[in-house]
């Protein structure tokens, strides 16, 4: 008992940070679901899958604006912690290339808009889905990760989501008011992000200062390497709802996005482990610690795949009714991927970037992503384009990736 106390104290702010973390994801992931039910039956799944088709769409541009910054920022700002000269410096350079990434970001949905055949007439919906790219240049999650102290972007996302919440069941009556739920999404994310900015600079005493164009060429060059990585990932991640807009139909981006939902609340517990240990890890350098977070992880994400696909098709009921049961199919095929995302995070994020393979880690997406254009190349010549055969080339695109990580975890005796 002694012991446990021990390691308990020893470890209390991880704890802390593990705490925080799981009700961050909770309310980022559940909140929006109470409303799926709500909006899929008020706005009706064609709708609803246009705004799912802007989302995804504008998701390309977010990983520009991000351009990987939560993976390098975070290491940087873990190491650095403790002197206020290099937070200052950290804090300034990133919000400087991630405000010139946004406006930059603007431009590319002006031309966006002229090539995308769907965004005529609805240019307005994309527009206002800029929101997430606005909302990932003030809200520096980044920083809070850092210095490992969550709390604050906990309940600034708490509030951001709850004024979410209230708003949609208040001004969403019909299909013909879509456009509130970016608009109202982006309200309840600018009052978190400028919060959280004045908490930085007002209450962390930190000073934002213009950089030397040297200075921010080195934090962007860190940060190229997983840029690559997740905008190819993103290929095989995301791309899936933009291929059913194009080639299939709109309620087919309903049904994929109701099933990405629920397999996006399974994978909770993975991303909150990765979130907390990472900073401990980019520090300490503990392989053994590694290693038993991946015991963990597998442990965790073989259960909740079990469940998943037990109660898979009353998830797909209780949130989508009986109009969106097509859903469950896809939701049974996706499940394979949260242990196995369990531990491609362990072999990528924790070990291969904190022990400095960020460009093995960003070849290795890189080529996942050219494995899943081939595989999706192949279903386009055989005219197999349907949700279930995107879903079957996403899992095993996602089992190459783990493999291929396991690889150069053993390569460079990280994993023996």
């Amino acid at each position: 008992m002694n012991t446990l106390k021990h390691r308990a104290k020893q470890n209390r702010t991880l704890l802390n940070n593990l705490s925080y973390l799981s009700l961050l994801q909770l309310f980022n992931l559940l909140l929006p679901l109470i409303t799926y039910p709500y909006l899929i039956r008020v706005l009706g799944k064609d709708t609803f899958g246009f705004v799912i088709f802007a989302q995804a769409i504008i998701g390309y541009l977010l990983i520009f604006v991000s351009f990987g910054f939560n993976i390098s920022a975070t290491k940087d700002i873990s190491i650095h912690r403790n002197n206020k000269e290099k937070l200052n410096e950290i804090v300034s350079s990133i919000l400087i290339i991630k405000g010139l990434l946004f406006l930059l970001s603007l431009l590319i949905l002006l031309g966006l808009l002229l090539l995308i055949p769907q965004a005529k007439g609805h240019e307005w919906l994309f527009c206002l889905t800029m929101w997430v790219c606005f909302y990932d240049l003030i809200f520096p999650i980044w920083y809070f990760q850092g210095i490992e102290q969550m709390k604050y972007i906990t309940y600034l996302t708490l509030m951001s989501r709850l004024v979410f919440l209230g708003l949609i069941f208040l001004l969403i009556h019909s299909s013909d008011d879509y456009l509130l739920v970016p608009l109202i999404n982006g309200i309840g994310s600018f009052v978190a992000g400028t919060v959280s900015l004045l908490i930085i600079f007002r209450f962390h005493d930190l000073d934002f200062k213009w950089q030397t164009l040297s200075t921010l060429k080195h934090y962007f060059s860190e940060s190229v390497p997983i840029f690559i990585s997740n905008l190819s990932s993103k290929i095989y991640v995301s791309t899936n709802k933009v291929i059913a807009g194009t080639f299939l139909s709109m309620a087919d981006v309903a049904y994929y996005d109701l099933a990405e939902k629920i397999i996006a609340v399974f994978k909770i517990p993975q991303s909150i482990l990765s979130q907390a240990f990472f900073p401990r890890i980019s520090k300490d350098k503990n392989r053994l610690f590694v290693k038993k977070t991946l015991v963990l992880s597998l442990i965790i994400n073989m259960i909740l795949f079990l469940v998943l696909i037990i109660l898979s098709k009353y998830l797909v009921l209780l949130l989508g009714g009986n109009t969106m049961l097509k859903a469950s199919m896809v939701v049974n095929i996706l499940a394979i991927s949260v242990p196995v995302i369990a531990m491609s995070n362990v072999f990528g994020i924790q070990f291969l970037i904190p022990f400095g393979y960020n460009k093995t880690f960003s070849r290795i997406i890189i080529i996942s992503g050219i494995f899943y254009l081939a595989l999706a190349f192949i279903i386009w010549l055989t005219k197999q384009f349907t949700i279930i055969n995107i879903s079957v080339i996403t899992v095993i695109t996602e089992l190459f990736v783990t493999l291929y990580m396991l690889y150069y975890s053993k390569k460079y005796r990280l994993w023996n």
